[in-house]
């Protein structure tokens, strides 16, 4: 689980990268937000790679809920490999 803080700020950054409101993220808009928001540089590679990981529809975008099961799972992973 997360807080709510930590869900609220996930919302901001979700919002942030969907430039054009529609409450999917292409992989345009990953590619122009993800960098800026999380601090890692993608290249088409790790596009491809990321998306095939969380778009779990298949639809070609990642929606809100694949967004943040994503996180919370990279999140996850951050923590168990500092232990």
């Amino acid at each position: 689980m997360i807080s709510k803080s930590e869900k609220d700020r996930l919302a901001k950054i979700f919002k942030a990268i969907d430039k054009n409101g529609d409450g999917k993220l292409s992989k345009d808009e990953i590619l122009d937000g993800y960098e800026e928001h999380f601090g890692k540089h993608l290249d088409e590679d790790d596009l491809d790679r990321l998306f095939g990981a969380v778009d779990i529809d298949g639809s070609g975008f990642i929606d809100y809920s694949e967004f943040i099961m994503a996180t919370m799972n990279e999140k996850k992973n951050i923590s168990e490999e500092k232990l």
